[in-house]
């Protein structure tokens, strides 16, 4: 589902197809497939299953005419006052009209696409960009088809010493016909470009969204910066380089063809097999030195995130003497890794379309010197040298790119695969044979948690966090769980809440497992995590309490967001920020104090509205008065509540 005003609705429609629209007839509401819109029409389906076109301002008249309606009457009273000419009522009114609605919301369209977590080729598929990989091959083979024949006529005009008026008519027809075709297969390989990414970037997303919390915990701040990096270089490099090399592997098979016409015949394309191996060896060494620079890059990378996000501990608690010790040594790696991925580069931009140049021209030498071989022979194999110097030059920089595009996919592709529907990143945990639950059936309807056996263990530790836990919650219950540091309690936390799986045993909420709740899973049990893995994002304060419900709001949600923040002391907050709930917070907004977050983040949670809400040292940093207060807004609110807490 999609949303936009009135005002921005135009262009929505543009680019929706195919998309489902909602609308209102008689007091009836109705159904609209939208099937392919251009600038000023679309072809739709309507409710008689016919396909129909009509005019993209007569979809927007008919759709808005629900919105318009109660204010006809006094738009018309108003052209009547200003005694408007009755003959430009139709254009006027239309122009108030959309006016009066421009900033009014409309929520009844829904986009058919694939999911990004769906098959990857069958999103490729469907938006039939195999089939246009074809077209662009079949355009540049035309191109460079084009370009030899202008070469073949030159050259026979040439050589032949009948170089008339005729030979060059029809050298400069075959040059002019090449310009629309590289522009078409300019604009083809950009569009290409731009639908890829499309399909890409939401993919990754989703991706993201799936990984394992602990995996992303590990890696850190900046090696998930270096990862969007690489992320955005990929299709930009692999689309580059790919193309190139398609382009210059078309060159190389015409160069071969006009070297075995020429004086060097077979012996000719041998040597140009035998130094088309040479790149590729010169490629593999090259990927060899850039993959590690790139990983001493992103180290590089990390290290400075870090350093930024600790600077004010670093300020106060190291000596100035030591602070730069690291960055030197780690620069002083960098560079050298840098030296080794220049030496490697150099030849492979440089040396192999000269060197072929250099053993091209030798293979003509024979010939040449014996004068065994025609001159028409030699010109032609002097044309296959200077062309597949043109395609080696293609081919070092697309091998270049696709190098830089492999190695940048090292660094997407768990990203990548988190979203494959076939492998799930938060697999279910594995039920004990003979696990029986103790509920009888009067009482089964007021358990909402059970935990049976329960164990957990982080990555590469041998000791389980959780051994053998055993819970049961039953619905209304209002709970306290106490522990020193490092008891499991946060652990316990998330997975309640679905953010991690257990390793063994049997966790269910409302009685089903999480494999059969999905991320529905989360709809019923939400949590308050504790103060550092809590974040206020860079948006709007209303956007930041009401993001684990639905945006954008309702007039109802934002008032009932508006209530629950006088509720926990932020009244005086809403007042003072200039633009109250809307004011953006965060680091570039209105910088909010740790209470303030801390019931920020109260908040959030209380207004998702689940069954279970787990509060995970949600008070830790709030006086008495507050504590009281905000404890006593989530004891009336939550169906369910677990609060988490040091003894």
């Amino acid at each position: 589902p999609v949303e936009a005003t009135w005002a921005e609705f135009l262009d929505l429609l543009r680019g929706a197809g195919p998309a489902l629209l909602r609308y209102r007839h008689a007091g009836q509401l109705h159904v609209l497939l939208l099937l392919q819109a251009t600038r000023r029409a679309v072809r739709l389906i309507g409710p008689d299953l016919r396909i129909r076109k009509c005019s993209l301002d007569a979809l927007r008249a008919g759709l808005t005419a629900e919105v318009e309606g109660p204010l006809l009457a006094d738009v018309e009273a108003l052209l009547r006052q200003a005694h408007i000419p009755e003959r430009a009522w139709p254009r006027v009114k239309s122009a108030l009209l959309q006016e009066r609605i421009a900033a009014r919301r409309f929520d009844g369209c829904w986009m058919l696409r694939m999911p990004p977590t769906g098959s990857f080729r069958a999103q490729l598929s469907s938006a039939r960009l195999p089939r246009r990989v074809i077209g662009m091959l079949a355009v540049f083979g035309c191109l460079y088809s084009l370009e030899a024949a202008g070469w073949a006529v030159m050259g026979r005009g040439a050589l032949s010493g009948r170089l008339d008026p005729g030979w060059l008519l029809a050298w400069a027809l075959l040059l002019l016909s090449t310009v629309p075709l590289r522009l078409w297969g300019n604009w083809l390989q950009g569009r290409f470009a731009i639908d890829l990414g499309v399909l890409l970037k939401p993919r990754l997303l989703a991706g993201v969204l799936r990984m394992d919390m602990d995996a992303i915990r590990r890696q850190g701040a900046g090696h998930l910066l270096g990862q969007v990096i690489e992320s955005q270089a990929l299709d930009a490099l692999a689309l580059n380089g790919g193309f190139a090399v398609l382009i210059a592997a078309i060159e190389l098979c015409l160069a071969g063809w006009v070297l075995a016409l020429g004086a060097g015949g077979l012996w000719h394309v041998a040597l140009l097999l035998v130094w088309l191996a040479c790149t590729v060896l010169f490629c593999r060494w090259y990927y060899q030195r850039l993959r590690r620079w790139t990983h001493t890059r992103l180290e590089l990378t990390h290290d400075l995130v870090e350093r930024m996000v600790g600077h004010r501990t670093r300020l106060a608690q190291q000596a100035p003497e030591h602070r730069h010790e690291d960055e030197d040594r780690t620069l002083e790696r960098f560079l050298g890794v840098s030296n080794a991925f220049d030496q490697a580069f150099v030849p492979l931009a440089g040396g192999l379309p000269r060197g072929w140049l250099v053993i091209g021209l030798l293979g003509l030498a024979p010939d040449f010197i014996h004068g065994s071989a025609e001159a028409t022979r030699l010109a032609v194999g002097l044309g296959g040298v200077l062309l597949g110097y043109r395609a080696f030059g293609e081919v070092a920089s697309g091998l270049a790119a696709l190098a830089r595009a492999a190695v940048a996919w090292e660094q997407i592709r768990p990203m990548f695969s988190a979203a494959d529907p076939s492998v799930d990143p938060k697999a279910p945990c594995p039920v004990p044979h003979g696990t029986e639950t103790d509920q009888s059936e009067g009482d089964a309807s007021k358990v909402l948690v059970q935990a049976r056996d329960v164990v957990f263990r982080h990555d590469r530790q041998t000791e389980p966090v959780l051994d053998g836990c055993d819970l049961t919650i039953h619905r209304g219950e209002r709970l306290l769980l106490e522990g020193p540091s490092g008891g499991g309690k946060s652990t316990l936390a998330a997975l309640l809440v679905g953010l991690r799986q257990p390793t063994s045993g049997l966790l269910l909420l409302n009685g089903l497992d999480r494999a059969t709740w999905g991320d529905a899973w989360r709809r019923l049990s939400t949590a308050a995590p504790q103060f550092h893995e809590n974040h206020v994002l860079s948006h709007t304060f209303a956007f930041n309490l009401l993001m684990g419900r639905r945006w954008p709001p309702s007039d109802a949600d934002l008032a009932e967001a508006a209530q629950l923040c006088r509720e926990l002391g932020l009244r005086a907050l809403l007042e003072r920020m200039p633009s109250g709930l809307m004011q953006m917070v965060g680091e570039t907004g209105w910088q909010l104090s740790h209470g303030e977050r801390s019931r920020l983040y109260l908040a959030r949670a209380l207004l998702q509205k689940s069954e279970l809400v787990v509060l995970d040292e949600s008070f830790a940093a709030l006086d008495p008065e507050t504590l009281d207060r905000c404890l006593r807004c989530a004891l009336s609110r939550a169906p369910t509540l677990l609060v988490i807490a040091h003894p």
